[in-house]
């Protein structure tokens, strides 16, 4: 069913979803995240196979490590501009997943950080984005759009695109607006 996460409770602002908070709760569909909540923890929803949609407000800074590994029905989410990195493993084994935007505001991408989304076609990165993690994409092997929203790439580990032979990598000039994914 869809959880609706309250932003107070007993008259305290909810500021963070715990780690493990969620973790295998596989009849879960979709979650409203509520602005007061700045930070998602560490296998917050990891094996949460039934979530398909997840609203994360721009209040959230942080997401952690393994968030949403195995979220194996989640077609589609926003990455907020005020996160500032995706961590390793964060969407790991998210196979429904079909695009991705990140956003400006992300600095770096974790080892493993999208690995094994299968179903994963297009990516667009943005302009800030200078490290780009081992093994990052490896097995979206139906990536074949790479966007970049700077002229040159940032820092790439050696396997962080491996196993994707198809993927046109594309640069945008500094500054341009109105790529997608």
């Amino acid at each position: 069913g869809a959880l609706v996460i309250v932003d107070t409770l007993g008259g305290y602002p909810v500021t963070s979803i715990g780690s493990y908070a969620f973790r295998v709760c596989t009849g879960l569909t979709s979650i409203t995240i509520p602005n007061s909540v700045t930070s998602i923890g560490s296998y917050a929803f990891r094996d949460c196979t039934g979530l398909t949609s997840v609203t994360i407000p721009n209040s959230v800074t942080s997401i952690g490590t393994n968030a949403f590994q195995n979220c194996s029905g989640l077609a589609s989410i926003t990455i907020p501009d005020s996160v500032t990195r995706i961590e390793y493993n964060t969407f790991y084994g998210c196979t429904s997943l079909t695009s991705i935007i990140i956003p400006d505001s992300v600095t770096s991408m974790g080892d493993y950080a999208f690995y094994g989304c299968s179903s994963l076609i297009s990516a667009a990165i943005g302009n800030s984005v200078t490290s780009i993690g081992n093994y990052a994409f490896y097995g979206c092997v139906n990536l074949v759009s790479i966007r970049f929203q700077s002229m040159t790439a940032p820092a790439i580990e050696p396997n962080a695109f491996a196993s994707i032979s198809a993927a046109a990598i594309i640069y945008y000039p500094y500054g341009a607006t109105g790529y997608a994914a």
